[in-house]
């Protein structure tokens, strides 16, 4: 379960699928439980979506009630978060950073060279 969470937060793409799935699903739960058009419930799930809540659409029955209640929570607490951390991600991620074999590449050659001029290395403790 940990794998697949970390896979969905390190690609935007796989965010973004899912919330644009869950908006569609959520306008047409509100579209049916109270009897308005899919374009008024793409309406509420966005401003919803975004915590804008104008207040021009909201449920008055109680599974919308609880479609709000579920979709807002999901958004605010599942959606936004792995956008901010994505967004964290790649600002911190060090992309002239060596890998672990390049850096282990070049302690080799390093060490090489010391022996060859002589020099004492962490292989080889200096004398105090």
């Amino acid at each position: 379960m940990k794998k697949a969470a970390v896979y969905v937060a390190n690609r935007l793409w796989v965010i973004i699928a899912i919330y644009l799935t869950s908006i569609v699903i959520a306008a047409e739960m509100f579209s049916v439980f109270e009897a308005k058009s899919f374009a008024d419930g793409l309406w509420w799930a966005v401003v919803t979506a975004l915590t804008i809540g104008y207040g021009d659409l909201s449920p008055a029955t109680v599974p919308g009630r609880i479609t709000g209640v579920f979709f807002g929570h999901f958004w605010i607490f599942g959606i936004i978060p792995m956008i901010v951390a994505n967004i964290i991600v790649k600002l911190l991620e060090d992309k002239n950073a060596f890998t672990h074999e390049e850096q282990e590449w070049q302690e080799d050659i390093l060490t090489d060279i010391a022996k060859k001029v002589g020099v004492k290395t962490q292989e080889t403790p200096p004398d105090y």
